[in-house]
């Protein structure tokens, strides 16, 4: 059978990619093209950085034998329990988002590198939707299953994980991802509730 053409359904603008962006937890086994994984590089390396780009680093794994390691090492520790589904899935790679303490302004008790590298991770992660990539960004992962999985040094901080694949063209009845669109993610209060406006733009010179 023919598969889909993904690229006749792409987004047109900013606003189509933020409201079909979802996290996904099902994923097919189709192999994603190195130019797309080139243009998330691309956004990641071009993001906005004030401070010169120096902390954060992202690790994108596609190595067979290294997503089955870092698999099992995102399950490892309590936190990584919260996500069972990792272990199963057909995803075709992952990204490990990264942050250097040392190599990033501190104010007052706020380590910097964290807002840095959660900026990336939002841009990337948009740009995923933008080409069709599904992702899912976990914040419950074995961080120290993580470093040692990717040998990463004793200085880094694992911020951030997210798969990278294709999502199925259908999502059953009964699956995390279907019910988290439609009875979690669909709901929204109120924009009042969300945004407080001091001033009125219209009286602005």
């Amino acid at each position: 059978m023919q598969k889909k053409d993904r690229n006749n359904s792409l987004p047109k603008t900013l606003m189509d990619v933020i409201k079909i962006r979802r996290s996904y937890r099902k994923y097919t086994d189709d192999v994603i093209p190195n130019d797309k994984i080139d243009y998330l590089k691309k956004v990641v390396l071009e993001g906005a950085s004030a401070f010169g780009f120096e902390s954060p680093h992202f690790v994108f794994v596609t190595k067979p034998d290294v997503k089955k390691r870092l698999k099992k090492a995102i399950f490892s520790g309590l936190m990584g329990k919260a996500n069972p589904w990792i272990l199963r899935t057909k995803a075709f790679g992952f990204v490990v988002v990264c942050g250097y303490p040392d190599k990033s302004p501190k104010v007052d008790d706020k380590y910097l590198y964290l807002s840095e590298c959660s900026f990336l991770t939002e841009l990337m992660i948009l740009a995923a939707a933008e080409v069709g990539i599904a992702t899912c960004w976990l914040g419950a992962f074995g961080e120290v299953g993580v470093k040692k999985a990717l040998s990463l040094p004793d200085e880094v901080r694992v911020v951030a994980v997210t798969p990278l694949g294709y999502p199925p063209e259908k999502i059953k009845v009964a699956t995390w991802d279907y019910m988290a669109r439609n009875l979690i993610s669909k709901r929204r209060d109120p924009i009042e509730k969300n945004v407080t406006m001091v001033g009125d733009l219209a009286e602005l010179p």
